[in-house]
């Protein structure tokens, strides 16, 4: 029978310093040519399976936010800013109202 010798160990605590250099540097400058998503919330509607399945060409589906809403920008699929949709030429845009 083979016997295993078991011993406690001793640990020394890490060090909690903080005024190295971090892991991330704030410098931002090396991506920003890293393309991102962005996508802006305009609203959501809650509709049955029977309902999403009758939707046509020209059928209205109507959203839960009002028409001078705050909408909501996000990136990954969180909200970084609000704003408010505006017309910008023959495109949609987004004015910042606040950044989150």
């Amino acid at each position: 029978m083979k016997t295993n010798v078991v011993e406690p160990l001793e640990f020394t605590e890490a060090p909690s310093r903080r005024d190295g250099p971090g892991v991330v540097q704030r410098d931002i400058a090396m991506l920003e040519h890293v393309p991102v998503e962005l996508e802006v919330m305009v609203g959501s509607a809650v509709t049955t399976v029977g309902e999403f399945f009758a939707l046509r060409q020209g059928s209205l589906l109507e959203l839960d936010t009002e028409l001078e809403s705050t909408v909501r920008l996000r990136l990954n699929g969180k909200t970084v800013a609000l704003g408010h949709l505006v017309a910008s030429g023959e495109h949609f845009g987004i004015k910042i109202t606040e950044i989150a």
